[in-house]
């Protein structure tokens, strides 16, 4: 590929960077600004706690029929009106209107951030690259996203603070960069990729072949239990506090390097392994491998004020290993076969797959905490993804088989 077109395709994928650093900031705004969100609204924590599931329960609907959206419309236009319509609800938002409002914006914000945006999104960044630089394409979107979401959020916490804590100034700000983004993927991303906008039986026999894969359902389960690992990592900052009495204030900073720095690094380093490699499967097995190791030291570290930067590091160094797998687990959609005209299915149903535990995993949790001491809640929370991530090396065993079988095949 020619030295303009490479420099076009790294300049796109920014354009999709820009609009992912800022996508999922509106719907999940309150784990940031939940006192003030909830002041400002005139709003009790049980309609705070709605706002959130509803979002999250149409999720799970989205990803699943967005993949079909993804492939019958252009992704330019998806990615595009999703962006200025989160943008311009997010004025509606600003103006604290009734619940019953609020309950409806939400529920758009899950149209526009998934239904319409996610496999869009995701097909995007498969078809910038040719199939050895899928690793690589897939690594930096997951760090570019990273990225960007913390210039966003901390642009955004200065323009809050300087504005005398005005939740709704905070709000406006950010419904201006979403529909600065959706312009600039107007008019900087391509008009054409694979969509199928004549064949009006496409987008059901997409979904009939899907479905019918099994390496699409392997797929899906490796996620599943990486995405699960990663979710649960959210608790470290709480295990620190708790069990090893670190202050608030210190574990926020922690909680902000975990969450954000660490993971630029793991998504990089991940993608250009892979390409490396020319195997995503080997990449994610190895991780899985590594992540269990660490996490059978990490749980065997007793909760002990002098044992604490141990925990750190430890709890840093499974983040890294999970977030390298974060930004490949998706590569494996190109190397299962699947057509690029069917990849948004593709997507969406692996999607609804591996992001299943958002639906019930925190509850797990949480019930295992109320339910045993401190420390003991937390090491059998953490114990429980060692078991998560013996069965995630499996199924990466076995879908690495079926992607070496199918190879073969074709040779």
């Amino acid at each position: 590929m020619g030295k303009g077109k490479q420099m076009n395709k790294w300049l796109l994928l920014v354009v999709i960077c820009l609009g992912g650093g800022i996508i999922y900031i509106f719907p999940y705004i309150q784990y940031s600004y939940y006192d003030s969100m909830m002041a400002e609204m005139g709003l009790s924590n049980v309609q705070m706690g709605n706002l959130m599931s509803l979002y999250g329960a149409l999720n799970l609907i989205g990803y699943f029929f967005g993949g079909m959206v993804a492939d019958k419309f252009k992704y330019k236009y998806l990615i595009t009106f999703s962006l200025i319509g989160t943008g311009i609800s997010g004025f509606v938002f600003a103006s604290a209107p009734p619940y019953a409002v609020l309950l409806a914006v939400s529920a758009f914000w899950s149209i526009t951030t998934v239904f319409t945006y996610w496999p869009a999104m995701m097909k995007a960044v498969k078809l910038l690259g040719s199939q050895d630089e899928q690793g690589k394409m897939f690594g930096f979107r997951e760090a570019g996203f990273s990225l960007m979401s913390l210039i966003f959020t901390s642009v955004g916490l200065m323009i809050f603070n300087g504005t005398g804590e005005k939740f709704s100034n905070l709000l406006i700000f950010y419904s201006i960069v979403y529909i600065l983004c959706g312009l600039a993927s107007l008019f900087l991303l391509p008009g054409q990729d694979d969509a199928d906008t004549k064949n009006e039986n496409s987008v059901f026999y997409g979904l009939g072949y899907v479905l019918k894969s099994p390496k699409v359902w392997v797929a899906g389960g490796v996620i599943f239990f990486a995405y699960s690992v990663g979710i649960t990592l959210g608790k470290f900052a709480p295990y620190l506090t708790g069990v090893f009495k670190m202050s608030v204030s210190v574990a926020a900073m922690v909680s902000i390097i975990n969450e954000y720095a660490i993971p630029n690094g793991g998504a990089v380093a991940g993608g250009l392994l892979v390409d490396k490699a020319k195997s995503s499967s080997k990449v994610i097995l190895v991780g899985f491998i590594l992540m269990g190791i660490l996490l059978t030291g990490f749980v065997a570290v007793p909760g002990e004020a002098s044992l604490l930067y141990v925990v750190i590091t430890l709890g840093f160094s499974i983040k890294l290993m999970q977030s390298a797998l974060r930004g490949i687990y998706f590569v494996p959609v190109s190397e299962i076969g699947i057509p690029d005209k069917y990849i948004g299915t593709a997507i969406g149903v692996i999607s609804v797959i591996g992001f299943l535990p958002d639906a019930f995993l925190q509850t797990v949790w949480g019930g295992i905490l109320d339910r045993h001491e401190i420390e003991a809640g937390y090491k059998m929370m953490f114990s429980t993804l060692i078991v998560f991530c013996v069965i995630g090396a499996v199924l990466t065993v076995v879908l690495k088989k079926m992607v070496d079988s199918r190879k073969k095949a074709e040779e």
